[in-house]
């Protein structure tokens, strides 16, 4: 377990927000796909595990996201809003929920799935996730499997392979206002039970070792002389020289800086529950 990381005895156990802080959640929500000049490239689209993002074709600036969303769902297809932004209150309330420290959360991501429907194929995550669900009813099933502290990379897929068997360790079933963390690696998938569900997806990292690694190999591949041809003897002599010599600065978190929501655009107040409410529960 990482440092300054701590989890109860249950993993996956659920607690329950605040009414006041899932109703700040829904209305961060709520003002931020309402701000629709800003959602064009956050828009990602998925159904069964296949991404359909490409088939988008957005023209308008304004009034495009209530209908597409409709039909969408109607299709039963998964609509996510990637980098949902993060306010200083819910950084608070996510870490007091989860005892994940605020400050390492990096990312805010918004799906919505409709009733009977599993937009993703069982996979885990190179980052904790914290979920926050605030619509609808949805059963999420954790495997056995994991990767020890993946990341992404070239050599690593965090995706389960087509027909592979995974072993069920639990399932949870969550409503609105329920919370509960999904650690690194874990695989896991879910399926809406209601006519759509709607949660937040909360990444959690810390600064990890190979950042830093990264870093100096980044910073090495702009250096002309350790990209020169040289004797085997003579490389390694340089790249020694270069990494004990290499100025290590500290990993700055939060990685993104907490930034404020959108407000209402033209008093036109976005309500995602009015859209998920008009469809059909069969």
């Amino acid at each position: 377990m990482a440092e300054g990381l701590t989890q109860s005895h249950d993993p996956f156990a659920v607690s329950r927000l605040a009414p006041e802080s899932a109703k700040r959640m829904v209305d961060l929500v709520n003002r931020t796909v309402a701000h629709e000049t800003a959602l064009k490239e956050r828009i990602a689209i998925v159904r069964q595990g296949e991404r359909l993002t490409e088939r988008l074709s957005i023209g308008q600036d304004e009034g495009w996201f209530r209908p597409m969303l409709n039909d969408l769902l109607r299709q039963g297809i998964s609509v996510v809003v990637n980098d949902i932004p993060i306010s200083e209150a819910i950084a608070e309330t996510v870490s007091r929920q989860t005892n994940l420290p605020a400050e390492w959360i990096t990312q805010q991501n918004l799906y919505i799935t409709p009733g009977k429907s599993q937009g993703f194929d069982p996979h885990c995550d190179p980052h904790v996730v914290a979920v926050a669900h605030l619509f609808g009813r949805k059963t999420w099933t954790i495997f056995e499997k994991t990767l020890d502290n993946p990341v992404y990379d070239a050599d690593t897929s965090t995706i389960a392979g087509k027909g592979e068997t995974l072993p069920v360790r639990t399932t949870v079933t969550v409503e609105p206002g329920d919370c509960f963390v999904i650690p690194r690696g874990v695989y896991h998938s879910a399926v809406a039970l209601s006519p759509a569900s709607v949660h937040l997806a909360i990444g959690v990292a810390g600064a990890r070792p190979i950042d830093y690694i990264w870093a100096m190999a980044e910073n090495a591949m702009h250096d002309s002389r350790l990209r020169a041809d040289r004797t085997p003897e003579a490389a390694l002599r340089d790249a020694r020289d270069f990494v004990r010599g290499f100025a290590f600065e500290p990993v700055a978190l939060p990685r993104f800086a907490r930034v404020p929501a959108p407000a209402d655009l033209n008093g036109d107040r976005f309500s995602f529950e009015d859209v998920l409410d008009a469809l059909p529960s069969h």
